[in-house]
């Protein structure tokens, strides 16, 4: 019996250990939070910002029913929870899982997923302190529709573009960079999506 024992305890203990590995979730990647949480809400920002724009592309509180503060501070929030969870993303940040490609990788000047990932490992904190400064803003955003304060929500939407873009520049599409800044010197609009 005793020789019994001393086989099923380590049996129970690798049984357990293995479940406990099956039971974490893996980590999305990059481009999924990207895709189908940031995309998303940042989208239904700009929609509520959009249809209530004033002459002065702000936010028109005339325009703006309860309903419709109620609707970008929720935006808002789900903004900030997508930014967070590109922020909480361990090491390494997996951009896509294998076989996915990402938007322009195969347009000529667009960039690879390998050029995205190895952005990426050179900077994963800066990376994370452009969610965090993402999340700040949406946190802000959601705190002046609570208010109804159409005068710090319209700067806040007006800003999200060139926010997403400060990201995007350094980390999705640098080897655009240079065209960008080209750009903007010219005193064009060098918004890129």
């Amino acid at each position: 019996m005793k020789n019994f024992a001393w086989f099923m305890v380590p049996a129970l203990l690798l049984t357990a250990s293995c479940k406990k590995q099956e039971a974490e979730p893996q980590q999305k990647t990059l481009h999924e939070i990207m895709k189908d949480e940031v995309d998303v809400r940042a989208d239904d920002v700009w929609a509520i910002g959009n249809d209530h724009i004033d002459a002065n592309a702000g936010i028109d509180a005339t325009s703006m029913s309860d309903d419709d503060w109620k609707k970008l501070a929720s935006a808002a929030i789900g903004l900030q929870q997508a930014a967070l969870d590109l922020a909480a993303l361990k090491d390494p940040i997996v951009v896509v899982k294998p076989g996915v490609k990402i938007a322009d990788e195969d347009v000529p000047g667009g960039d690879s997923v390998a050029s995205v990932q190895a952005n990426l490992a050179k900077d994963p904190q800066g990376f994370r302190d452009h969610a965090n400064s993402l999340a700040q803003d949406m946190a802000d955003l959601a705190k002046a529709a609570n208010k109804h304060d159409a005068a710090t929500a319209g700067p806040i939407i007006n800003q999200l573009d060139s926010v997403c873009e400060s990201c995007h520049i350094e980390f999705w599409y640098p080897s655009q960079k240079a065209l960008v800044d080209a750009i903007r010197k010219k005193g064009g609009d060098a918004a890129l999506n």
